[in-house]
């Protein structure tokens, strides 16, 4: 049973349940220890009365000289108090000279007596009380001054003759001390009952219903409902959180309704681009084609134009126009229609040593040593083979692009994080301005004299595509690098 999980109402009652036991029982105790302190006191008092009642009686017969009869006086006071077990009565070497036991007398009293009689001695101590528990006894004992009427048996000189020795039982009151404390108990333990349903019931009205109220209402919010609405009894802090709820509940449908209207406004505009991108492209293909043969007829006139030919300067410039056109037409389809992606198992190297082939064909004569560091042939990766080569070209083709005269273009394969492929494309080109490095990905922008902006862009979508990221560092006048890092293995379906 996991505790974490219970409702508040089920903690709430157990830890009252705990607070009135506990309660319950330090309060029983503290009555208990209060009445056994009461009993014992009052006990003690009692054993004091008797005792001083059978010394004074000791002592008037000593006074009348009828000295004998102390036996006889001390077995009628046993007989009339039925709380009295036993009356000795005990020399101060220890003897017992009298006892409501008459086998007793002239015996020796028990060691531990006798150094309770010597520690009385030397104090000294008049009066001693011992509880002996387990035979609910009080055992009181008392010294017997030497007075003068005792003189004509004791030396003057003796401060004490003996010692009284009472055994008082105080069974009786404690029976009824427990009956009363029990009584007690009993009262207590209805007392903290009722106080524990108070408690519960004033936890179930002022709080646990109002919870389960907002509880139940949160829900149907959560489904949706946003007219909930709840009502503020009391100005208290229930009261607070209702309106508190009341509030929330209000902001979420504004919310929900200016979302509502800003996906309306979105989907329509999305659906009047994704007209116009259809159109758009349908119109790019059909202006291919016508661009297509007359580049084709311009080749033509041109090749058989002679060369001493004013027009032919004018026909090869209609040509590297008709091409640039062209291509950005192409481009244009490639990112508004791409062709499906085939995902196989290739290894690395052999799309980016095409990529080099292709580029080093497009040097446009200038000094660009290509620096490629591979993986061992046995790494393979899940990945569209083509379009991975398409990216490394034009990564490739904007280094040679980047670079003036002579430079460098560096291409590093190695296993990155998590079983990833990164690929770093580096150049020391010209760089780009940092101003222009969060708009290089963004469609049709290009830091190109003749660029369509779309190559980058291109790019990205077909790193995203397999489930990577790239990214770029640049530092104008220093060089490019770029990082692209895909997923080797294939994703989970």
């Amino acid at each position: 049973m996991n505790f974490r999980q219970w409702t508040l109402r089920t903690k709430v009652i157990l830890h009252i349940l705990v607070l009135g036991v506990m309660s319950a029982v330090i309060i029983s105790g503290l009555y208990i220890a209060t009445q056994r302190r009461i009993l014992e006191d009052l006990s003690v008092q009692k054993a004091d009365l008797l005792g001083s009642l059978i010394k004074s009686s000791v002592f008037m017969l000593k006074k009348c000289g009828r000295i004998e009869d102390t036996q006889a006086k001390i077995h009628e006071l046993i007989a009339t108090t039925s709380a009295i077990r036993r009356i000795r009565i005990l020399t101060t070497d220890g003897r017992i000279f009298a006892s409501t036991a008459p086998e007793e007398s002239e015996q020796r009293i028990p060691p531990e007596t006798r150094k309770m009689v010597a520690e009385m001695l030397a104090k000294p101590i008049l009066h001693r009380s011992l509880f002996l528990r387990r035979e609910h006894t009080i055992k009181s004992l008392i010294l017997v001054e030497n007075r003068p009427e005792c003189f004509a048996c004791h030396a003057s000189e003796r401060a004490f003759n003996g010692l009284l020795e009472v055994h008082l039982d105080y069974g009786e009151t404690t029976e009824v001390i427990r009956r009363s404390q029990m009584k007690g108990v009993i009262l207590a333990v209805v007392a903290l009952a009722v106080l524990t349903v108070v408690i519960l019931r004033l936890f179930e009205r002022l709080i646990n219903r109002p919870i389960t109220t907002l509880k139940n209402e949160m829900k149907r919010v959560q489904e949706g409902d946003l007219s909930v609405r709840l009502q503020a009894i009391k100005d208290d802090e229930i009261g607070s959180l209702t309106k508190s709820f009341n509030g929330m509940v209000e902001n979420l449908r504004l919310a929900n309704q200016k979302i509502e209207d800003l996906y309306r406004e979105r989907i329509d505009k999305a659906e009047h681009l994704a007209v116009f991108g259809e159109l758009t492209a349908g119109l790019a293909h059909e202006l291919k084609n016508p661009l297509s043969g007359i580049k084709g007829a311009l080749e033509i006139i041109n090749q058989s134009t002679p060369a001493a030919d004013p027009r032919k300067e004018i026909f090869q410039e209609i040509l590297f126009q008709t091409d640039k056109l062209i291509n950005v037409i192409q481009d244009f389809l490639d990112y508004a229609r791409p062709k499906p992606f085939r995902f196989s198992l290739v290894s690395p190297n052999i799309f980016v040593e095409n990529a080099i082939k292709l580029a080093k064909t497009q040097l446009q004569g200038k000094d660009i040593v290509f620096d490629f560091h591979g993986l061992p042939e046995d790494v393979v990766a899940y990945l569209d083979a083509d379009k991975m080569q398409a990216v490394m070209l034009n990564l490739m083709l904007n280094s040679v692009t980047a670079i003036a005269a002579a430079g460098r273009i560096g291409i590093d394969l190695s296993l990155g994080p998590e079983g990833s492929l990164d690929i770093r494309v580096s150049d020391n080109g010209r760089g780009i301005k940092d101003a222009q490095l969060g708009q290089i990905f963004h469609p049709f922008f290009s830091t190109k004299k003749n660029g369509t902006g779309l190559g980058l862009s291109i790019c990205r979508k077909i790193i995203a595509a397999h489930g990577g990221a790239i990214s770029v560092l640049s530092q104008e006048g220093v060089g490019t690098t770029f990082l692209i890092r895909v997923p080797r293995r294939r994703p989970a379906a």
